[in-house]
């Protein structure tokens, strides 16, 4: 089982490939360029995921003054 998107050749002259996401799923087939092209989509839309996620989670501190909730320090 792969843990990061691959792409590997379909047949001996190298003309065909296969991208796999994380599950080791084929996402598409097609020519190498075009399987490094939406790899390249994949990982972006990845980090922007990520790098949005770490900016919407709250501090558990606001969390609960957000939720009435006393904090002690």
């Amino acid at each position: 089982m792969g843990t990061k998107p691959m792409v590997f050749p379909l047949d001996a002259e190298g003309r065909i490939y296969v991208l796999h996401n994380e599950m080791d799923e084929p996402v598409c087939t097609g020519s190498r360029e075009t399987c490094y092209r939406l790899l390249e989509i994949m990982l972006e839309v990845k980090r922007r995921t990520d790098e949005y996620q770490l900016k919407t989670v709250q501090p558990p501190d606001v969390v609960a003054m957000a939720a009435g909730v006393a904090v002690s320090s």
